[in-house]
């Protein structure tokens, strides 16, 4: 997790931020993110930048859209307005019913913090927003993906992404934990198509869609560096939100808001993180695997290039589950999953 800092991002970077976004833009638009550390702790800030991010749009004739990462523990009436003025989607980190929360999201104090949280994401829900929740896999709640399905489902979220923390201590007791896991969210999801209620859950949602169409396109790959980059409070760019850290990797930096893109050092990074390991290139899995994430590369491997053999086994037993699904439901010729899946097909018939 490395060393934790109170760092505001001072407006000037802010603005020098944004003002190289719209420069670089090639769409007309320009999305920004607002992340941390947790952004709704610096509203005043937040709520500058949001307001420099429209006017920079208005005077070039182009459009702005906005989200935000939140821990969803600051929702008080000004900042949830924030919000729903400015359309934002919305992404909360909750990992399910309390169980799953607290095993590794309690208050400083040792408090459950899912009270708090789910009520707050019950406020998100009741707007026009766009919400999905992020829930976190950690060896201490990997058993507990089913329950956290329903508590999630219960709270009115209809996206949810389960993310296994790969830097979890993953002993054989832990892996067995996660395989039987996810068979009970595979069971879960079954019985809701069943009983006709749909909702996206992934990996395991997209992993279907791969089968369907036979790869990952790369239209929705990330933008790593690219259509994609992020911005550190001392102005630091990196390729992406999960990159920056601690700001303590110079090494993976490609650029600086006052100065711009250094461009060699950025090609030289999508050089590497397109390097394909041998062992993924003649992987049967490959086309439908995420080993192109460069996050996920430096976040498993420490390197760009490479993923971890956990990341390799996760992704396995991810793709084993959706396929089990999906065969399942198609074979039931089930009216929920063939909508979702096969909408173009049923609308021709």
């Amino acid at each position: 997790m490395g060393r934790k800092f109170n760092r505001a991002m001072p407006m000037a970077v802010v603005r020098k931020a944004v003002d190289l976004a719209f420069e670089r833009s090639r769409q007309g638009y320009v999305v920004v993110s607002l992340f941390g550390g947790e952004p709704l702790l610096e509203l005043d800030l937040a709520e500058q930048a949001v307001a420099y991010s429209r006017a920079q749009a208005a005077r070039r004739g182009a459009r702005v859209h906005f989200t935000i990462s939140t821990n969803g523990t600051l929702l008080d009436e000004r900042r949830l307005r924030l919000l729903v003025d400015h359309e934002f989607q919305v992404q909360v980190s909750l990992d399910g019913g309390a169980p799953a929360q607290d095993a590794s999201r309690r208050f400083r104090n040792g408090r459950s913090s899912y009270a708090v949280v789910s009520q707050n994401l019950r406020k998100l829900m009741a707007t026009r927003l766009r919400v999905n929740v992020v829930s976190v896999v950690d060896p201490a709640n990997a058993h507990l993906l089913s329950d956290s399905l329903d508590a999630l489902a219960g709270l009115g979220v209809t996206e949810v992404h389960f993310s296994p923390n790969l830097l979890g201590a993953w002993d054989r007791q832990a892996c067995e934990r996660f395989e039987a896991g996810l068979r009970e969210l595979g069971d879960n999801l079954l019985a809701r198509f069943r009983g006709g209620r749909d909702l996206r859950v992934d990996p395991l949602s997209g992993k279907i869609v791969t089968r369907l169409i036979h790869g990952v396109r790369p239209s929705v790959r990330c933008g790593f560096g690219s259509e994609e980059w992020a911005v550190a409070p001392s102005g630091r760019i990196y390729p992406c939100d999960r990159v920056v850290g601690q700001d303590d990797s110079p090494e993976l930096s490609i650029g600086e808001v006052r100065t711009g893109f250094d461009e060699p050092r950025r090609d030289a990074l999508l050089a590497s993180k397109a390097e394909v390991d041998p062992e993924c290139a003649a992987c049967e899995h490959s086309a439908r695997c995420s080993h192109w994430c460069g996050c996920h590369q430096l976040e498993t491997s420490g390197r760009l290039g490479r993923v971890s053999p956990t990341f390799c086994w996760m992704e396995r037993r991810f793709i084993a589950e959706a396929d089990r699904l999906a065969s399942t439901l198609f074979a039931e010729s089930n009216p929920a999953f063939l909508r979702r899946y096969y909408l173009a097909e049923i609308e021709s018939e």
